[in-house]
């Protein structure tokens, strides 16, 4: 006995309803795993640094020579700032525009997943002979030739994000958002990026002017 067309297909719809809502999970499911290895090391984040940066002050009192050439690094809707102990915020523009759009991308990542509103939290910028010294002292992993010097460089921590607003993300999962943003951005050949445990930041110099 033929069976009627018309009664198999609200099975038919179920089905694809089901697929549908089973491939959107799958799609909107954050790893919670860390997968990329950032490993530009202090030579080639230095030498970028150099190319497109200014040269490295003694001390603070020599910042007003440079400030109009640098933007002012303030918290914003894209990212918030630490307070800074060993370090000023100011970067050169391109490096401004870079930190701009890794925390813009970030925020479009976080919608596409249907995650709430987060920031990026920056903890450390340019830094003076002075600060560099000052931070020897407390910090082995610290160098004397910092790309930080330069006002290319910035750090972003991944242990830790501002919460704004909506659906709350797990650590891991906003820690593999900023780390897939910063990765696109680096295949871009826009920044060499480090990955640095003891400080747990990425450790982040544009390639770029």
């Amino acid at each position: 006995m033929m069976r009627h067309p018309f009664r198999t297909l609200p099975r038919l719809l179920l089905l694809l309803s089901l697929l549908t809502v089973s491939c959107a999970t799958h799609r909107d499911t954050v790893p919670e795993t860390f997968p990329f290895r950032f490993n530009d090391n202090n030579p080639h984040q230095l030498a970028s640094a150099k190319k497109y940066g200014i040269e490295p002050l003694e001390d603070r009192s020599q910042l007003d020579k440079v400030k109009r050439h640098l933007r002012l690094v303030e918290a914003c809707r894209y990212y918030d700032v630490d307070a800074l102990t060993h370090s000023v915020p100011y970067l050169t523009p391109s490096a401004a525009k870079l930190l701009k759009d890794i925390g813009k991308n970030f925020q479009k990542s976080l919608r596409k997943h249907k995650l709430g509103e987060y920031k990026i939290i920056v903890t450390s910028v340019l830094r003076t002979k002075d600060d560099v010294r000052r931070l020897m002292k407390v910090n082995s992993n610290a160098v004397a030739k910092s790309a930080h010097c330069h006002a290319t460089t910035f750090d972003l921590t991944y242990r830790r994000f501002h919460y704004v607003s909506g659906k709350k993300a797990t650590a891991a999962q906003l820690k593999y958002l900023l780390g897939e943003t910063v990765n696109r951005l680096r295949e871009q050949g826009r920044c060499y990026v480090r990955y640095e445990t003891k400080q747990t930041c990425l450790h982040i110099t544009v390639r770029k002017d």
